[in-house]
């Protein structure tokens, strides 16, 4: 009695089975006839040819009439590579690996042209000499000085960072932290302060050649030595000891920072006879 429902049970789940193969197999036939359709619309229409690459960046930056570069570095052919045959997150990554490239777009603009967008590191000082090979942007990332935008002719030095033999560019300095810091808020909230240069050779402090604009224009060199933490309220202080140094007409220019609460000022040596 039982076995004549085990082979129609056997024979209706053959019949589900072989229902499901036809349907996965149209299935598969109808993304097959899709993707051609798309190639043949996109990827192999001639109409999307790459033709014209635009490069927007920096203005004077290094990269911004590189185009010839840059194409070469995404391997793009104009003429011959087809627009979706390019993966622009890829793209992206490739102008991310060089380290004065902060951040990179890549779009399509349709028919013919990839736009390119470069956002560069800007370089704030020179790395251990006046000739240095290597500069620093403002989150201590090392670059090569002739492959990034050229302001050297404005930036102070940091001297004193070690093993100059073992720098790659894009290496992030973490020793740079402090002097980078100081140059930073120079520029952004206390310009009449210009660093001329900045050794970190000594452990956990900064020893500084400083410019003090006051409000007459007098431009005086002084040598101001400060912890490498606590960079803001350092220039408090020293803000405060330059702008009495003016007004006493101190002939002082050797400030020291490291004493809390005060500054012990120094003064120049005699000149010799």
């Amino acid at each position: 009695m039982k076995t004549p429902n085990l082979q129609s049970f056997k024979k209706k789940s053959w019949i589900i089975w072989f229902a499901i193969a036809i349907i996965l197999l149209l299935l598969a036939g109808a993304v097959l006839f899709i993707w051609k359709v798309s190639v043949n619309m996109f990827a192999g229409n001639p109409r999307f040819t790459l033709t014209e690459v635009r490069i927007n960046g920096n203005r004077n930056g290094f990269w911004t009439d590189k185009k010839d570069q840059i194409t070469s570095m995404l391997q793009l052919r104009p003429g011959l590579t087809n627009l979706f045959s390019l993966d622009p997150r890829t793209m992206r990554a490739k102008l991310l690996r060089e380290p004065s490239i902060a951040n990179a777009s890549v779009t399509r603009i349709l028919p013919d042209t990839l736009e390119i967008g470069i956002v560069e590191r800007i370089p704030i000082a020179l790395i251990n000499s006046p000739r240095a090979r290597y500069v620093t942007d403002a989150e201590c990332v090392l670059m090569q000085k002739g492959r990034c935008m050229d302001i050297s002719y404005s930036l102070p030095i940091i001297i004193g960072l070690r093993n100059e033999q073992n720098f790659v560019p894009g290496m992030k300095a973490g020793a740079l932290k402090g002097a980078v810091e100081l140059i930073e808020l120079t520029r952004t909230k206390w310009p009449e302060i210009r660093v001329a240069s900045i050794s970190i050779a000594r452990r956990e402090t900064l020893i500084c050649a400083v410019r003090y604009r006051n409000r007459i224009g007098t431009d005086e060199l002084y040598r101001v030595v400060m912890p490498d933490t606590g960079i803001e309220t350092s220039l408090k202080r020293l803000l405060q000891v330059l702008e009495h140094i003016l007004e006493t007409q101190n002939r002082s220019r050797d400030i020291n920072l490291f004493y809390k609460g005060q500054a012990v000022l120094t003064m120049p040596p005699p000149a010799e006879s």
